[in-house]
């Protein structure tokens, strides 16, 4: 493990001002096993304006790290636990296990993650 002021300012470095070039941030990424970076879902209708569920957020998550997500109902926490296990696919932002870019290689991510609804 390491300190926790030295992840924080990591993670201020790397998720609150990532790159611009997605290769280099997971290049940066030297301690978070699983990275969501600027996640943003919007859910469309066919007729109307889009309902946003989850406006760019950003996290971190180190090897054998548990956690939750807790606030007021429709803040978009099932919306990004199900982002995380593939069920929805962001508008923006990027989504890594390992990695391995859950849109691109979700097989192979699947395997690393356990979660429980």
């Amino acid at each position: 493990m390491i300190a926790e002021e030295e992840r924080v300012a990591h993670q201020k470095k790397t998720l609150v001002n990532p790159s611009d070039d997605p290769e280099q941030n997971l290049l940066n990424n030297q301690y978070d096993v699983i990275r969501v970076s600027g996640f943003r879902k919007a859910y469309t209708k066919l007729f109307g304006k889009p309902f946003l569920a989850v406006e760019r957020i950003s996290f971190g998550l180190d090897y054998g790290e548990c956690f939750a997500l807790l606030g007021v109902n429709g803040a978009g926490k099932s919306t990004t636990f199900k982002s995380l296990t593939g069920d929805v696919l962001p508008t923006t932002g990027q989504i890594t296990i390992s990695g391995f870019d859950i849109y691109q290689n979700f097989k192979d991510a699947r395997k690393l993650i356990g979660y429980c609804p």
